[in-house]
């Protein structure tokens, strides 16, 4: 972004609502898909030798790394431009921060309290997490 150039906020940059529609699956290409399979499949060895290196703990933040995310954002970029790739990439740090949240607070209170509210609170932190990551990037 040229220096002084103002950051076009999350309104003006999207022209749509993000939308579910099955018939756009029909469009991706197979070379698409194998590459997201592909990232996929990496991200997993990845996680399962850490697991195996370091332990499980160890290993365990790789599991909220989207398997997907390298693969997706190349393509992104090729198919629309920098931009979208880049609200992408925030989406997923955000998405990932606040996964940490969640698995940090799973960890401190499961086996001191009951599972159901222990899942329960960490799923609450994880949202609050989400929520001020999102406020904190687009809402401007």
């Amino acid at each position: 972004m040229a220096e002084g150039a103002r950051e076009r906020s999350l309104f003006e940059r999207l022209d749509r609502r993000p939308r579910l529609d099955p018939g756009l699956l029909a469009q991706a290409s197979t070379r698409d898909l194998a590459y997201r399979f592909g990232a996929g499949a990496l991200t997993s060895i990845a996680a399962g030798v850490a697991t195996l290196l370091f332990g499980a703990r160890a290993s365990g933040i790789l599991l909220a790394f989207p398997a997907t995310l390298a693969a997706s954002l190349t393509l992104i970029e090729e198919q629309e431009d920098s931009e979208d790739a880049r609200e992408d990439a925030r989406g997923a740090v955000i998405g990932g921060a606040a996964m940490t949240v969640f698995a940090a607070v799973a960890t401190l209170t499961l086996g001191h309290i009951a599972g159901a509210l222990a899942l329960t609170i960490a799923a609450i932190a994880w949202l609050a997490g989400a929520l001020l990551g999102y406020v904190t990037l687009w809402w401007r």
